[in-house]
């Protein structure tokens, strides 16, 4: 098997939209690993300027003389279009191309592996556990979905012996990975654009699940019914954990405060102490446990973990707010699943007394089109919705499916105050209906994120009665 060495026999790499999260964080590691890096992307970001910044060559646009060096590998990710100049030239001229998840394989094969799977929860549980390994001085490498404070940033080359990475299932990519220790943190229907149902979908992480090292270890949360039909046939070694006392890792006694969560931790029956959060939520109260779970297996103290849990203030637009000051409170959050804008919202309901307002982008039409069922009652804790447009993610419009399809579903299920506005159109409808006291969630993986930045200014110069 070839190893990178080998691969990349001049130290040169180029990677096709380097501003992407999960491609931002593999470049990171080569360029602190010494490696001549390049790459591409339709704008200039936070992300490609912390990489200039870093050392890597970042062009703006994709084009044929982006490549006019010829570097040893191309590295793209699934959201790259195959006729993408770049990918079309590398072709043509025998440049060794691979996918992100290829790269993340061939990374992870000189450490032990930890690999984090799940439809939600994996950027969280990830960071966490990247950030337990730290603090417990075992300076690890990771990879991580999104920028967290306490770890500088979303990805570094520990000198350790540990990589910590997502895997990322949205395109199965996360079977190129044989980790040695592998978490599943829940199974949804998610990416349904890829794998047509749940079936497919549980046949992939049942393959996940073989990948894993026959002398490692598997987590997972233990209350989901699709991760049991997964493990169907697995003799290896496995924790389980979730809210539920049969559980080999359990909370119970769950406090929720604003931006704050307590919750008494056992495993196996014993109880462990009482642990302190600073994330939102009962689904936060979860994704810790897998990172108890870890610290126990790789024999972390429980100092350590309690430590971290508690130090741990959540990785960019995870329930972020935006400020911390003022008469209405601006919270940035990802969520852009059902399930994750159920949970969300009810994290939110912690804030007690305040109304919750709430502006939505739709992420892709497959998902839109697969899920609107879903979306029209997942809103229901918010007491004001607004419903933009669809972002589309490089996705083609799926003709029938707009953001009205998913607004017509939430009023089919009784919201009485919904409403469906342009991008254009959700500052000044904002600034015309909050109220002082209330709590305004910007939901969506899109580029809603800069609504949040857009109405703080205003609402801090708006006087409320």
């Amino acid at each position: 098997m070839l190893n990178l060495k080998k691969l990349i026999p001049h130290r040169t790499v180029h990677f096709v939209g380097i501003g992407g999260s999960g491609m931002s964080a593999l470049a990171v590691i080569l360029l602190e690993r010494g490696y001549k890096v390049s790459g591409s992307d339709i704008r200039a970001s936070t992300i490609t300027r912390r990489l200039e910044h870093k050392g890597a060559k970042v062009w703006l646009g994709h084009k044929a003389e982006n490549l006019s060096k010829r570097p040893d590998v191309v590295i793209y990710s699934s959201c790259i279009r195959s006729d993408n100049i770049e990918l079309i030239l590398a072709r043509k001229n025998k440049i060794a191309l691979l996918k992100r998840g290829q790269l993340l394989a061939y990374l992870m094969r000189e450490k032990k592996s930890i690999a984090i799977a799940g439809a939600h929860g994996k950027t969280t549980t990830t960071a966490l556990i990247a950030l337990l390994l730290k603090n417990a001085g075992l300076a690890p490498s990771f990879a991580v979905g999104a920028d967290v404070t306490e770890l500088a940033g979303n990805a570094q080359a520990g000198a350790g012996e540990y990589f910590v990475a997502e895997a990322d299932e949205s395109d199965a990519s996360f079977l190129y990975l044989t980790p040695d220790y592998g978490i599943i943190t829940n199974i949804d229907r998610e990416h349904l654009d890829y794998y047509g149902n749940l079936r497919q979908i549980i046949k992939a992480y049942a393959k996940f699940i073989k990948n894993i090292n026959e002398k490692g270890f598997l987590l997972c949360g233990g209350e989901d019914r699709n991760i049991k039909k997964a493990l169907a046939g697995y003799r290896g070694k496995l924790l389980t954990y979730g809210l539920d006392r049969k559980l080999d890792i359990c909370a119970s006694g769950i406090s929720c405060r604003e931006m704050s969560t307590a919750y008494k931790c056992y495993f196996k029956g014993k109880f462990l102490g009482k642990f302190h959060l600073r994330v939102p939520g009962t689904h936060n109260v979860i994704n810790s446990l897998a990172c108890v779970g870890m610290g126990l297996v790789l024999e972390i103290p429980l100092k350590v973990i309690k430590k971290t849990l508690a130090a741990f203030s959540g990785a960019n637009r995870r329930f972020q707010i935006k400020n911390k000051k003022g008469p209405i409170i601006v919270i940035d959050d990802y969520a852009h699943h059902p399930t994750e804008i159920m949970a969300t919202l009810a994290a939110a309901k912690a804030w007690k007394g305040r109304r919750l307002v709430s502006v939505f982008q739709p992420h892709r039409y497959s998902r839109t089109k697969f899920l609107k069922k879903e979306f029209g009652s997942c809103f229901a804790l918010t007491d004001h919705l607004v419903i933009t447009d669809i972002y589309a993610a490089s996705e083609v419009p799926i003709k029938g499916i707009e953001a009205k399809t998913i607004y017509d579903q939430v009023k089919k299920c009784g919201h009485k105050d919904v409403h469906l506005l342009p991008r254009d159109k959700i500052n000044e409808h904002i600034i015309n209906n909050v109220k002082a006291g209330d709590l305004l969630m910007v939901l969506g993986a899109g580029d809603i994120s800069n609504l949040s930045e857009e109405l703080i200014g205003r609402l801090a110069s708006r006087k409320f009665l």
